[in-house]
């Protein structure tokens, strides 16, 4: 006879599992840029450039092939709504043009916005499962688990777009940050999750990072106000882990919930809390 486990131990062998699938893939995608760099080959359509950052330690940054044949093309950012594209014939066309304020134009990667596109896909699939649709615990797993996978190139390039060390330290602080708020969480300091006013003011603030990274797309804002709405954001997610952490014992004591079904989308609540909560790390740090 198997021993009956908590709600909570459920959902943090659930958790655990699909953060440390994210972290390899992630650690992976970093590990094969760096080798990359090294034999100067591309990985995932991509080139990567050596630096030393203040600390003396190595910063990858990637970037794409300029073209080498004729015509080249160039391009010179006027506003946020408006581009100028020329075309260069010749070298001597090309320098002038980049005296002028032009930059030569870089395809896209195809592949990255492909593995983007995938994890969008895969992740409202397993909120589908896990919350909406009654599909099975193996199901759920398998949507989870490709979530986490096609997860971890994206943080990963993240990381290398800013300093990939400064990425390691977030990674730190976010670990910290879950232990700290699930030993408070689930602990008998405080129901935050039967506190009507605390979830509507984490519902509001929500809200309004939402809109304001909305307004990012279309107005212009300063680096000084991202940064502080960054910082907001860790403390919003670090709030919502609190409340988390506490609904799940809320989940096995007043709903006598403890079932694997429960655990899944206990830990997918949770992930993503993690997830945003980094991702404003990353945005502050960078």
């Amino acid at each position: 006879m198997l021993m009956e486990t908590s709600l909570l131990f459920k959902t943090l062998v659930i958790l655990s599992a699909q953060i440390g699938i994210l972290l390899l893939s992630c650690f992976y995608c970093i590990y094969r840029a760096r080798l990359a760099y090294e034999r100067n080959i591309t990985f995932l359509g991509i080139n990567f450039r050596g630096s030393v950052n203040l600390k003396g330690k190595l910063n990858l940054i990637p970037f794409y092939k300029v073209q080498e044949e004729f015509p080249k093309k160039l391009i010179k950012v006027i506003s946020k709504n408006h581009t100028d594209h020329q075309e260069a014939n010749n070298q001597e066309e090309v320098i002038k043009l980049l005296k002028g304020g032009y930059k030569h134009q870089t395809k896209g990667n195809a592949l990255l916005a492909s593995i983007i596109i995938f994890n969008s896909i895969v992740m409202f699939g397993t909120l589908a499962v896990v919350s909406a649709f009654d599909l099975g615990v193996t199901v759920g797993i398998i949507f989870f688990t490709l979530t986490s996978l096609s997860m971890g190139p994206i943080f990963a390039f993240i990381m290398l777009e800013m300093d990939e060390n400064d990425g390691f330290k977030a990674l730190k602080i976010v670990f910290l940050v879950t232990l700290l708020t699930g030993f408070i969480g689930y602990g008998d300091f405080y129901s935050f999750s039967e506190n009507t006013i605390f979830g509507i003011v984490l519902f509001l603030s929500l809200l309004g990072l939402i809109i304001f990274n909305l307004a990012r797309f279309f107005f212009e804002i300063s680096r000084s106000a991202v940064r502080v709405s960054a910082i907001c954001g860790s403390a919003l997610f670090s709030m919502f882990l609190l409340y988390d952490f506490n609904y799940i014992k809320k989940q096995e004591g007043a709903f006598g919930s403890n079932d694997w079904g429960t655990a899944i989308e206990m830990a997918f609540i949770l992930y993503l809390d993690i997830i945003n909560l980094l991702l404003e790390i990353l945005e502050a740090l960078d």
